[in-house]
């Protein structure tokens, strides 16, 4: 950790981005998603009972091996050290229908904030296919990338918001690099259908489910719609109280979610003009926290078409 910030951690970068682009080259006949998933479904479960969690070093760097001492060795599936936990996730392309059950590992939650799938996030992460063949290793980030549009793996966009960022330490006139503390690790097992599909990507072949282990370290949160309300705020207590994915809050039921519609309650007004403070000249606006409720249905102005 202490070579975090070193210079090639750019490298890494550019890495990154050349090896998350998809491959004209590795494109397949498309198949049925629900077809396609149920065989990857079995073969992921087959690598989960096959293989064991062998070390998570003091920089929470964590090993994956296939058992070969049943007796000594408990598999992924069956260890409590980690406990294996699974979510269920609805890809956002509409022709693909499939309720994927995403597993995933918390070695660490962090201690943090917590990114949504939008958001900007500073993060390393190594990443290998379930014949244990590696494809991409970032161990030194340099500078924060994109949930929202660097990332073609939709699987991170579900897993890694249940995790959070870690700390940042930077002691003065010390002269080791600056750190990160108490970071969210984890490892999550991703099918095709939330990955490249049929498209592949480098090395990675069409209709192959990936394994990516991962420590985030630092997120920023953003305004992707530029409505003026940040992601992390774009829910509708009062009329979807139990949503926890920006994904799957659209309070006008325009298909289009709050975190990407300009005007949430579809009133024909932008949610930047009803956050606006009156009579601000230039204009200023109300903090999340402190826009009017409107009195008739307990929602806050942006998200009631009837509230003027």
């Amino acid at each position: 950790m202490n070579r975090f910030l070193k210079a090639f951690g750019l490298i890494a970068l550019i890495t990154f981005f050349a090896s998350c682009k998809k491959d004209d080259d590795n494109v397949a006949p498309p198949r049925d998603f629900g077809v396609q998933y149920n065989s990857e479904k079995d073969s992921i479960e087959k690598y989960l009972k096959n293989h064991y969690i062998s070390s998570v070093d003091a920089e929470f760097n964590v090993e994956l091996d296939s058992i070969t001492d049943p007796g000594t060795q408990v598999s992924i599936w069956d260890q409590t050290t980690y406990p294996l936990q699974h979510k269920i996730v609805r890809s956002t392309n509409t022709n693909n229908t499939v309720d994927y059950t995403v597993y995933y590992l918390n070695i660490r939650q962090g201690s943090g904030d917590k990114p949504t799938r939008a958001d900007n996030i500073l993060i390393s992460y190594k990443g290998w296919k379930l014949n244990d063949a590696q494809f991409d290793y970032q161990p030194y980030p340099s500078s924060q990338f994109s949930l929202y549009s660097d990332v073609y793996v939709e699987g991170w966009k579900n897993i890694l918001p249940l995790f959070n960022a870690g700390s940042y330490i930077n002691i003065p006139d010390n002269p080791e690099p600056a750190d990160f503390t108490d970071f969210g690790v984890g490892v999550m097992f991703i099918p095709s259908g939330l990955a490249y599909f049929n498209t592949g990507s480098g090395n990675i072949g069409a209709y192959q489910s990936i394994i990516f282990s991962f420590r985030l370290y630092a997120v920023t949160y953003t305004d992707i719609d530029g409505d003026g309300i940040l992601n992390k705020d774009e829910f509708d207590p009062i009329g979807n109280p139990t949503a926890t994915d920006i994904q799957n809050v659209d309070t006008d039921g325009d298909d289009i979610p709050n975190y990407l519609d300009t005007d949430d309650d579809g009133d024909g007004y932008s949610t930047k003009l009803e956050t606006k403070i009156p009579n601000t000249s230039p204009a200023q606006y109300y903090t999340f926290d402190n826009i009017p409720t409107c009195t008739s249905g307990g929602k806050k102005k942006h998200l009631d078409p009837n509230c003027g």
